[in-house]
């Protein structure tokens, strides 16, 4: 089944690599343009998808199991991993409406309480941590824009954009 899944989401990731730079602007010979960073890792993706399937198709073999092996569908939906997949897709729903601080923060401590850290300090201290490493990097060293959501939501983001020196 992990084959068969990686397999269609490598044909997906084909499919927008091409996509993202039919529908993006013109990149001028000063700038990168728009298609660059997804078309990084899209690839990024691809690579790791080809390596996930090669590592499947071996310990497959080794184990001598059928290529779509056990199908536990029940289980798939209780797993770890389907519910990151919620968790992902109600980040990228609530990114324009909270913004990206405040969404990247509840995001990071519900995906660590998932993998099974407990500590809720710790937690809360290292999803701070990682939300401001990762907002200095693409605000300020990339120059990308985050979302900065609505009403108090965007209040907040104008205020700590101003207090950082980029």
């Amino acid at each position: 089944m992990d084959i068969i899944f990686s397999l269609i989401l490598a044909i997906f990731c084909v499919y927008c690599f091409f996509l993202v730079g039919a529908e993006s602007p013109a990149s001028t010979p000063t700038e990168l343009g728009a298609a660059f960073w997804p078309r990084i890792i899209l690839v990024l993706m691809i690579i790791l998808l080809v390596v996930n399937i090669v590592n499947s198709l071996k310990a497959q073999k080794e184990n001598k199991s059928s290529l779509l092996g056990e199908m536990n569908l029940g289980g798939f939906f209780k797993s770890k991993l389907f519910v990151g997949m919620i968790l992902v897709a109600v980040m990228a729903l609530f990114m324009s409406v909270i913004g990206f601080m405040p969404d990247c923060l509840l995001f990071l401590i519900a995906y660590g309480f998932l993998l099974g850290e407990r500590r809720i300090p710790l937690l809360v201290i290292r999803s701070l941590a990682i939300t401001a490493v990762l907002y200095v990097i693409f605000q300020g060293a990339l120059d990308i824009m985050l979302a900065r959501g609505v009403g108090p939501f965007r209040e907040f983001a104008l205020f700590f954009e101003m207090l950082l020196p980029f």
